[in-house]
């Protein structure tokens, strides 16, 4: 008999706990989500549990829990990016700092990525998975940043105010948006066997899906959401809401994408209808939070072999990696904010922040293991890498509000 309901309550318990401790040490609760997934995988609970936990964490318990972690996925798939698309600067003015240090904020650390992988020639490659596929995705894995991550490391510094954070978060919105595209792309260039004519045709059909969802679906969503609230009320409009979440995910799939795609494309779609964006966050945030993305991360967790990293050339790499992604993305952001006039304490800020990678990069990775894109002991280093990096940058964060807390704001001087 499948044990999935009790293997549930433990992960809820185990979670809860390390959230709770994450928190109390200055990082964010999916930290506490990863390392809950450490404890409970193979390499430590596994190593000392023997036939109990075998007989607890059976495969066919644990492919329940997964099914259930990807629905969590979905779900903060599409509550991030409608926030997202929510926060994307209206006017030019506005939006030229955050673009441009999007821009250099992502180019500096991809090419460093891509260089890497290069440079690795076939160490970490997967078989079956093309080169290029391989080499593009290990330049997104260092240039995204994580949006829902840097907001709580901005709150809890108590700079929220400050100009400089204000723009991290736009330019960590940018980044997000960017960083999703170009992941999609690289997605529909990764199925075995793929060549020149067929990565193209991938990528059309790729562009198609897309802008058949954000034209004729978009439209078509918004008439039977405002028939569904006219002649059901907000239960029949949230209903057809989370049915068409459910399709987009399942449409990105049919198309050799992952489902997560499809949540950020509904988020985008159905991004204006504020109420029925409150209503989802009453209605479901709290089993998405408490139980279903957890779930994710703990699967993400599991994944990690700390056992790989005794090979004395695997800590090298995660050393690589770790100061490329932090030099390259410091590096880009700084430069970004400096050419649009920005102070310069202020600048560091902004490359302080901007190294927070937590959520959307875990994601990222993930859905690149998911796929095949990278090998499960590249996936422990990036992931390593990843919880290093947002550590320091939080700790950096807080260090420079505390020495500039009461020193005052630099705004950057106007667009000529």
């Amino acid at each position: 008999m499948s044990n999935w309901l009790l293997q549930l309550s433990v992960v809820i318990v185990v979670t809860s706990a390390c959230g709770v401790v994450a928190r109390r040490v200055g990082q964010g609760k999916v930290v506490g989500e990863l390392v809950a997934g450490l404890l409970l995988g193979p390499s430590v609970l596994g190593a000392i549990g023997g036939a109990g936990y075998q007989a607890l964490f059976s495969p066919a318990s644990a492919a329940m829990l997964s099914k259930l972690g990807e629905l969590g996925l979905v779900f903060l798939m599409f509550q991030t990016g409608a926030h997202i698309v929510g926060d994307m600067p209206k006017t030019r003015t506005a939006a030229w700092p955050p673009f441009v240090i999007a821009a250099l904020g992502m180019a500096a650390p991809f090419g460093l990525g891509c260089a890497l992988a290069s440079f690795g020639g076939g160490t970490f490659a997967p078989p079956n998975v093309p080169r290029v596929a391989y080499v593009l995705f290990c330049g997104i894995a260092l240039s995204v940043s994580a949006l829902p991550v840097m907001a709580r490391i901005v709150t809890e510094a108590g700079i929220a105010r400050h100009e400089a954070a204000r723009l991290s978060i736009l330019a960590a919105t940018v980044t997000d948006a960017a960083g999703w595209l170009l992941l999609a792309s690289i997605a529909a260039l990764a199925k075995p066997g793929v060549s020149t004519h067929s990565a193209l045709y991938g990528l059309l059909q790729l562009a198609g899906f897309f802008a058949f969802s954000i034209t004729v679906v978009r439209l078509t969503m918004q008439a039977v959401l405002a028939l569904a609230k006219r002649w059901g009320g907000n239960s029949a409009m949230l209903v057809c809401a989370l049915c068409y979440v459910l399709l987009s995910a399942w449409a990105a799939t049919a198309f050799g994408l992952h489902s997560a795609f499809g949540a950020l494309i509904a988020a985008v779609n159905m991004s204006r209808r504020r109420d029925l964006l409150h209503l989802w966050r009453r209605r479901f945030s709290g089993l998405a939070d408490v139980v279903l993305t957890p779930l994710f991360f703990v699967s993400a967790g599991m994944q990690v072999s700390v056992s790989a990293l005794h090979s004395p050339a695997l800590l090298g790499w995660l050393a690589l990696i770790f100061a490329a992604g932090v030099a390259g993305k410091y590096a880009g952001c700084y430069l970004g904010a400096r050419l649009c006039r920005i102070a310069p304490r202020d600048s560091h800020l902004v490359g302080v922040l901007m190294n927070s990678r937590g959520t959307v990069e875990l994601m990222v990775l993930s859905i690149g293991l998911q796929l095949q894109l990278i090998s499960s002991s590249l996936y422990t280093v990036l992931l390593i890498a990843t919880l290093t990096m947002t550590a320091v940058s939080a700790q950096l964060a807080h260090r420079w509000a505390r020495e500039h807390r009461a020193a005052p704001l630099a705004a950057p001087a106007p667009a000529a």
